[in-house]
């Protein structure tokens, strides 16, 4: 046989456009922005004219705080290559507003609004535009009214207010058909009533007309997650992976969302992102970057934005209140978590009656030396105030079997499981008066105190709960119920409660 000669056959690999375009954003989503701009550069090397290369390094430099560079790159894109790019127009509104030049930007952010009425930033656009309009000393009559009612709504949303927030946003999306901050509040707030299939109607209207609308895509992210839709949230999350934002306020929303669905890693990721791109960083969103950074064992980066978010002072809200406060003080990592600690010490100092005594049970329940001694402090740093020097005496004391602290245990049991009740801490703050006023009481009616502060806090807070109903929940009789609530109704009325 004939032997057969063998040629090694080498393939010439030849890098082009397209693969140093993919490196790029490799470097881009893992928050490497030079190295990002140095593999973009190379792409456009390969193909000068590519206006997704081009907008990409425009992005990346504006990242960067290369303004001017980022401006020349989007003039070129919408000037010379493609003229139906005009959002290029909205991006250089921003460089130039970072830049303190906003006549320029108000300029550029007049000529997308009028040449793209219906585009992807249309939203942003007019935000933008109405803070322009301030810094460059220019005032528009016509919108105030819109902007005003959708305030308003923002403000109802926040404080609770379901219903006036409904109202405002519809009177916002009447005036404005393409205004889709009032869609994706209106849709907040039909959730928030339980109206969940007007909710995810809203939304979808948005993104029937504008399909990668962030707000949209997030809102219907977190109601899945909400109601336990798994399947529905795995989908919406694919979607939301492939997003890459150019504008800070769509990476805050990205990185709260996956804050939001406990996907702390994305979360740090992006909201670093949105904080570096220049966004406008509320306590919130600074709370949420601290968690994300803590979750992620990034320490001294949750410390850093810890200090920010300043116990919410200002906000419309106790810290208390937040749901993800709530969160935080009954997670499995709370005793371990210095924010944790720090919000707790911060309202032994300043906080009122209710929040100091919620404060002392949270301690107690947390059941370590160093929460024991910040009980020991606190008593010792009142020189015997009563009645909270007596409380924190006896939670200090493992020994104690006081009936007052029972009264609060049964209602501990009642309504958290036998963790303190952070979702009505208020009641502490009633609690403490029947602590002063029984002092020097003998066999107190635990079962009855309990009830009747239960049955009034039902009546305080519009839950309709029979007399019957709780004093079965307590243990008692209706007549042993009535009895306290007439005591109660009486010493409330003297506190102005």
């Amino acid at each position: 046989m004939e032997r057969m000669s063998k040629k090694a056959h080498i393939i010439f690999f030849r890098p082009d456009g397209e693969y140093y375009f993919q490196k790029g954003i490799n470097a881009y989503q893992k928050g490497d922005l030079y190295r990002a701009h140095k593999y973009i550069g190379r792409a456009i090397a390969f193909e000068p004219n590519e206006t997704e290369y081009l907008c990409q390094q425009a992005a990346i430099l504006a990242e960067l705080e290369e303004y001017e560079a980022s401006i020349d790159i989007l003039n070129k894109v919408v000037h010379e290559l493609d003229e139906q790019l005009t959002e290029c127009y909205f991006f250089m509104a921003n460089n130039y507003a970072y830049l303190g030049r906003f006549d320029e930007a108000l300029k550029e952010v007049r000529t997308y609004m009028s040449l793209d009425p219906k585009g992807t930033f249309i939203q942003e656009a007019r935000e933008l535009y109405k803070l322009l309009t301030v810094e460059s000393g220019h005032f528009i009559e016509e919108e105030e009214n819109y902007i005003a009612d959708h305030e308003k709504g923002r403000q109802a949303l926040e404080h609770g207010q379901f219903d006036k927030a409904v109202r405002c946003f519809k009177k916002v999306i009447e005036d404005q058909p393409l205004f889709w901050a009032a869609y994706n509040n209106l849709a907040i707030a039909y959730f928030s009533q339980g109206r969940v299939e007007e909710a995810y109607e809203t939304l979808y209207q948005v993104l029937r007309q504008d399909i990668g609308n962030v707000h949209a895509l997030c809102n219907l992210a977190t109601f899945s997650y909400q109601l336990n839709d798994a399947k529905k949230l795995n989908q919406l999350t694919a979607v939301l992976d492939k997003l890459h934002p150019f504008y800070p306020e769509h990476r805050s929303k990205l990185g709260s969302t996956y804050f939001f669905l406990e996907d702390y890693e994305k979360a740090y990721h992006w909201l670093l992102s949105a904080e570096k791109a220049g966004v406008y960083g509320d306590q919130s969103f600074y709370y949420w970057l601290a968690l994300s950074s803590y979750r992620t064992g990034r320490m001294d980066q949750a410390m850093r934005a810890w200090k920010k978010v300043d116990f919410f002072k200002g906000r419309p809200f106790h810290p208390y209140e937040h749901g993800k406060i709530q969160e935080m003080l009954f997670a499995d990592d709370a005793v371990n978590n210095p924010m944790v600690f720090s919000l707790v010490d911060q309202q032994l100092r300043e906080g009122e009656t209710a929040s100091k005594v919620f404060s002392l049970f949270y301690l107690k329940y947390l059941d370590n030396e160093d929460a024991s001694q910040k009980i020991e402090q606190f008593r010792r740093n009142l020189n015997g105030e009563q009645p909270l020097s007596d409380i924190a005496c006896l939670l200090s004391d493992n020994e104690c079997e006081d009936q007052r602290l029972e009264i609060m245990r049964a209602l501990e049991k009642q309504f958290s499981n036998g963790a303190p009740i952070i979702n009505h801490y208020d009641l502490y703050g009633w609690w403490t008066i029947v602590f002063d006023i029984t002092r020097d009481e003998k066999n107190l009616d635990v079962s009855g105190w309990a009830a009747g502060l239960a049955y009034l806090w039902f009546k305080e807070t519009g839950q309709k709960e029979t007399q019957k109903t709780v004093a079965e929940m307590f243990g008692t009789t209706v007549y042993r119920l009535k009895k306290h609530i007439d005591k109660l109704g009486r010493i409330l009325n003297d506190y102005n409660l």
